[in-house]
């Protein structure tokens, strides 16, 4: 019974990451369409850049479409944003993450 509830639980704290993840890409692409580059900027500061990458590497299609993300939408959004700023940013590991987000959306 209770690995029941302990696989019950993991999956629900799953669910909830995702739906935090999916609202932090969303938030990051609000604040690069608004040109709210400063704010941003100090949120990259604070996070671990390893461990955006390592969300990064868990996104597949099938981890887009449980985050209700449309590829096509995110291409569209990243397309008006200046990546090379973002890629600035993120210092050292910004090239890296800038081409896996690219190699999300295509």
């Amino acid at each position: 019974m209770a690995n029941g509830f302990s696989k019950k639980m993991a999956e629900l704290l799953e669910k909830m990451d995702d739906k935090v993840l999916a609202a932090k890409i969303n938030a990051a692409i609000d604040m690069l369409k608004n040109e709210n580059y400063d704010e941003l900027a100090k949120k990259l500061r604070k996070v671990d850049k390893n461990e955006i990458m390592e969300k990064l590497n868990e996104i597949d299609d099938e981890k887009l479409k449980d985050l209700k993300l449309d590829k096509s939408e995110l291409k569209q959004k990243l397309n008006s944003i200046d990546l090379d700023a973002v890629q600035k940013m993120l210092g050292e590991n910004g090239p890296e993450i800038i081409s896996k987000i690219k190699d999300i959306i295509k």
